[in-house]
């Protein structure tokens, strides 16, 4: 899954930013991201599960910053994050692929 925020939207001075499920999914090639768009990659220890958000995951935004902080400060204008479509199922504990616009095609 590919997240895009404008420029200065993605705030890592919150702690956790939650992102709804919604279905279907959209399958994005490599050579669909722009090459001067910086990005950071979302680790499985990055996600969480808030109960009282049950159609949505969170990202911990304060445990990517301890990870990214030289990078952060050298490119503040981080206008994408990249998660694992399996990583979002682990953690929310569910089987999410029917979701995916191209399995269907199969």
């Amino acid at each position: 899954m590919a997240l895009r925020f404008r420029p200065n939207e993605l705030d890592f001075s919150k702690s956790t930013l939650y992102i709804p499920i919604s279905a279907p999914f959209q399958q994005l090639h490599i050579e669909e991201i722009p090459e001067l768009e910086a990005g950071i990659t979302v680790l499985l220890e990055d996600l969480v599960v808030n109960p009282a958000r049950p159609a949505s995951f969170g990202i911990s935004l304060s445990r990517m910053e301890q990870r990214h902080t030289i990078l952060l400060q050298n490119h503040p204008q981080i206008q994408q994050l990249w998660i694992r479509m399996t990583d979002i199922e682990e953690v929310l504990q569910m089987e999410i692929r029917s979701f995916y616009s191209w399995s269907a095609k199969k």
